[in-house]
């Protein structure tokens, strides 16, 4: 079993209900990152949907959750003909983070109009390593596999500030396929954009949308990032997720708090 899988797997306990650990292997530091965090949220979700896709989650994250036990539940407030609605909650006594998602099935027979390209990047082959210094209690770097055209690309090589982006090629260490799961965890996975901006800082999120587009089905998958505005100690963050073949499989929105550096 893969890390990934290991470290979100849950076991049923009731109705709605699920049991699962959190553990130290995704930390940012501080703790869990949140694009983990909804990963789990995802598995108990999906757990429990009544449709084979993932379409938007919107996950709002209440406190930082610890390392051990967590109990998930899921709510399915309304199942039609083409879409269900669910609610998903993380608990380790109090709550940790909630979750509306609306899943249903990809129509490919459908009309398509796609009015922008995918982004002109080099492929992984041609990239350099996006493997930043090694920090303490950041674990959660080591899960994952990156690739940069630039070192501007990434806000941990760069040697002066730049344009609030970021992002480059990323898969699993370990050699896990990218899935439905591993979506909201690779769309929270590179250092805020606008670290880029202030070469660092503290940015934890308080809600993440991961909107699912496609099925992932190639190994490396480019994830690119850009921040627009910061205000008021707040800062929004665009991503989009391609894969190797110039297609679109997901997209993501978060607020987060942002805290400048201090040197």
């Amino acid at each position: 079993m893969s890390e990934l899988d290991d470290d979100t797997a849950l076991e049923p306990v009731g109705e709605g209900a699920w049991e699962g650990r959190v553990t130290d292997r995704w930390s940012i530091g501080a703790g869990p990152n949140g694009g983990y965090i909804a990963a789990i949220l995802t598995r108990a979700l999906m757990a429990d949907s009544p449709f084979p896709q993932p379409l938007t989650m919107t996950v709002h994250y209440m406190t930082r959750p610890s390392p051990g036990p967590a109990r998930l539940t899921v709510e399915r407030l309304r199942q039609g003909r083409s879409h269900a609605t669910l609610l998903v909650r993380m608990a380790q006594g109090g709550p940790v983070a909630v979750a509306l998602a609306t899943t249903g099935r990809y129509r490919p027979d459908e009309p398509v109009s796609l009015q922008s390209e995918a982004p002109a990047y080099p492929p992984p082959e041609e990239c350099i390593s996006g493997k930043g210094p090694s920090i303490a209690g950041l674990t959660f770097r080591d899960r994952f596999a990156t690739r940069v055209g630039s070192p501007d690309d990434l806000a941990f090589l760069r040697t002066s500030p730049g344009p609030a982006q970021t992002g480059g090629w990323s898969r699993l260490a370990d050699g896990r396929p990218v899935d439905q799961i591993a979506v909201p965890l690779l769309m929270d996975s590179w250092p805020p954009a606008m670290f880029s901006t202030f070469l660092g800082g503290n940015a934890p999120t308080i809600e993440l949308t991961v909107h699912w587009r496609a099925e992932p089905r190639t190994d490396w998958h480019l994830l690119l990032f850009r921040s627009r505005f910061l205000a008021g100690g707040y800062v929004e963050e665009d991503g989009e997720m391609w894969d190797e073949d110039g297609r679109l499989v997901a997209q993501s929105r978060q607020l987060a708090r942002f805290v400048p550096p201090t040197f």
